[in-house]
């Protein structure tokens, strides 16, 4: 009897940690070249090896990357499906989007200003026309329900982290001979009569953002990579990975204009070191 009982609270323990058990998975986008050649030349691909090292330093053993031409729209939805189908309750994942950004008209009407913001994918055209009317741009409505999968799938016990090494507001030029800006003045201006209204859904993640809304994200000069990028490297290196270690050591490479990394969503859940170390 006593054996028995042992054997099954083994079993039971068995099946505790198999249903508990945190997998680290991880999908990386990096785009540094356009198919519309309107799009200013940036590094965002250049970003792909630092953070695939941090990641191995982190022991992820789930890992999915696109870059450049393999980052078209189709096909960052369906890495993303891909990934949410995998997912597992108690899972940590770790999402980043190295690339341009840009305002896009809202059409449903969630927004106060009028604009939704935009991850540009390699075969998103700067302006409005007949190659891409709006339908080639991720905008954050769709970036929300994709990644709103993926929370529904990890539960409350997993952790989501997106990090986001664009903007949506600044130059569509070099900033000056050597420095180099994700993000373009230009939005893209969808020709609508008439306006949907709707209610913009819940964060219900973490996000960290390479500079506030109304900063330009200026890429480091040497190396050629993202400043968010390139601090979140470094303090993963040294072990102090938090919102103050990550914006101390961007400030230590300040361009001509500051750059201020900015936290929003499940902030008092879960920490940045989680996914990083």
């Amino acid at each position: 009897m006593k054996g028995k009982n042992h054997i099954l609270t083994a079993f039971l323990l068995f099946l505790s940690v198999t249903m508990f058990a945190q997998t680290r998975r991880a999908f990386v986008i990096g785009i540094g070249q356009q198919k519309d050649a309107s799009w200013a030349k940036i590094n965002g691909d250049k970003d792909v090896p630092y953070v695939l090292q941090m990641l191995q330093n982190a022991e992820y053993t789930d890992v999915r990357t696109l870059v450049n031409e393999q980052a078209t729209k189709a096909g960052i939805v369906f890495a993303f499906k891909k990934l949410t189908a995998k997912c597992k309750t108690g899972d940590i994942v770790y999402v980043q989007f190295s690339g341009h950004g840009q305002l896009v008209t809202d059409v449903n009407g969630d927004e106060q200003d009028g604009w939704d913001e935009a991850w540009i994918p390699y075969d998103a055209y700067l302006k409005y026309g007949k190659k891409d009317k709006g339908e080639k741009h991720l905008i954050d409505d769709e970036i929300n329900v994709l990644l709103t999968g993926i929370r529904n799938k990890i539960g409350d016990s997993g952790k989501l982290l997106v990090v986001v090494d664009a903007c949506h507001s600044g130059d569509s030029s070099r900033g000056d001979e050597d420095e180099v800006i994700r993000g373009v003045k230009d939005e893209f201006i969808i020709p609508i009569k008439k306006k949907g209204k709707s209610v913009k859904a819940p964060e219900r993640w973490q996000t960290l953002s390479a500079c506030k809304d109304f900063q330009l994200n200026q890429e480091m000069k040497t190396p050629k990579v993202g400043k968010l990028t390139y601090a979140l490297y470094m303090t993963a290196q040294k072990g102090k990975v938090s919102l103050t270690e990550i914006e101390s050591m961007m400030s230590a490479y300040r361009g001509r204009l500051p750059q201020t990394p900015v936290l929003t969503g499940e902030i008092n859940k879960y920490n940045i070191s989680d996914f990083l170390r």
